[in-house]
């Protein structure tokens, strides 16, 4: 686990459209040690780079009303990052697509603030504030994440993976995302 994170030394900062680069090296870092052995290491090791460079080209470029980002910094670096789609399941409330932080940086409390983030996002933006996310039945290490941080199983599917697998997949919930914001 990292060392904590002091508040002083973290900047949480939205995304903007030119943090494309930033964001996609952060993507594939995080997915490199979380997905090694859920994804293959021909596509984590070859074609993540290119493939996550143009996801987050459409994504930011240009921005869109019901997305949102946030980037978290240490030092001037970028250490993690989260992603929020209001009106992707109107059902289950606003959609976490994304929560990474760098190996390095894991277990040092900034996953917990950028859940803190998103919550405050949510509600400063009025948007629906169940929050949930699709996590990946492997990854045992996000799985366990997000229920020490009270959400829970609310539904199961299989996904058709990036690197063109199938990988069984968890909807974690938290029917009120106010309960993520730290005091």
């Amino acid at each position: 686990t990292g060392t904590p994170i002091a508040p002083s030394d973290l900047v949480l900062r939205p995304m903007r459209a030119d943090d494309i680069e930033v964001v996609a090296a952060l993507h594939v870092a995080s997915w490199r040690t979380a997905y090694r052995g859920i994804f293959t290491d021909a596509y984590l090791d070859t074609v993540a780079e290119a493939e996550r460079r143009a996801h987050w080209t459409r994504r930011l470029a240009p921005p869109v009303a019901t997305h949102t980002g946030v980037v978290a910094e240490q030092d001037g670096m970028a250490v993690g990052f989260c992603y929020l789609i209001a009106d992707a399941d109107p059902a289950r409330g606003t959609l976490l697509d994304n929560l990474h932080v760098v190996d390095g940086a894991r277990g040092a409390g900034l996953g917990r603030r950028l859940l803190a983030r998103a919550a405050e996002e949510i509600e400063a933006r009025h948007w629906p504030r169940g929050l949930h996310l699709w996590v990946f039945e492997a990854n045992t290490g996000a799985r366990r994440f997000y229920e020490r941080h009270g959400a829970g199983v609310v539904d199961r599917t299989v996904y058709a993976s990036a690197d063109g697998g199938a990988n069984a997949a968890l909807c974690y919930a938290w029917p009120d995302s106010a309960v993520l914001r730290q005091p």
